[in-house]
């Protein structure tokens, strides 16, 4: 198999001219283009979703995103060395003009010097968070993605040898940090006490105008906003009505439109 220099590749090939090329049936959505996932065939007719602003691509059937490349294998059912060759050996000119992808339609408070500090300073908590650690190896989650939402492994507290993951309210001051197992460790994810992980929406201090995705997994929230999708919110418990009230008022003050559920 011959050498393909991976950036170059994506600089030359689009994910629009990508997702024409695999035949792609997704319908545009604002910023975005979406449609079922003809790999995973789960999920609905909104699994998948494409940025192409961004590049990335993100399948909420198989909690998985990633680049140009990474869509093509995804799709071919190949390695991401096989896909880049295709898409290499597919497009070896550079492409002139725009994408042919349709637009409706694609087959293709800083403290006083006098004020007391707290006795918990969350943003130094924050600092001390390992976001590079080997154990996160596995979640396929990068140092950048963790680092903007203030999570990483823990090598102390309460904790310790767990993904530790800062918890927001709506006006994204930090109330505290949970923490997520690595592994098959119980309970999957601890909260800190004083907190009701009831009145909480992960990821609702982000929330924007659009469509909003309700995942099951802070973990799901993170993956999605490494592969381009935003407004991907969960619940840290079993959904319950007083949770149910929230979202909505969540969505009526963000002006959101519809919820996807996955």
């Amino acid at each position: 198999m011959p050498f393909v220099n991976f950036a170059e590749l994506k600089t030359r090939v689009s994910i629009e001219q990508a997702v024409q090329w695999l035949g792609l049936k997704l319908a545009a959505h604002g910023s975005q283009y979406r449609g079922a996932c003809p790999v995973c065939q789960t999920g609905g007719d909104r699994a998948l979703i494409v940025t192409p602003a961004k590049g990335l691509f993100y399948c909420f059937a198989e909690k998985s995103g990633g680049d140009t490349i990474a869509l093509t294998a995804h799709i071919r059912g190949i390695s991401v060395k096989e896909a880049a060759d295709q898409l290499d050996r597919a497009f070896g000119t550079v492409q002139n003009g725009t994408s042919t992808v349709s637009k409706n339609r694609a087959t293709v408070p800083q403290a006083p010097e006098a004020r007391k500090q707290p006795a918990f300073d969350p943003e130094a908590y924050a600092a001390r968070l390992d976001a590079s650690h080997a154990s996160l190896a596995p979640l396929g989650l990068s140092a950048e993605t963790l680092k903007a939402w203030k999570a990483g492994y823990s090598n102390s507290g309460t904790n310790r040898g767990r993904l530790a993951i800062a918890l927001h309210d709506r006006d994204g001051n930090i109330l505290g940090f949970a923490g997520r197992s690595l592994g098959d460790e119980q309970p999957a994810l601890t909260i800190p006490n004083g907190i009701n992980p009831q009145e909480i929406i992960f990821g609702g201090e982000r929330v924007e105008a659009g469509t909003l995705y309700l995942v099951r997994d802070v973990l799901d929230v993170l993956k999605a906003h490494e592969s381009g999708v935003t407004n991907c919110v969960c619940f840290l418990t079993e959904i319950s009505a007083l949770q149910i009230e929230m979202l909505a008022a969540l969505m009526a003050t963000k002006h959101c439109d519809t919820v996807e559920l996955f």
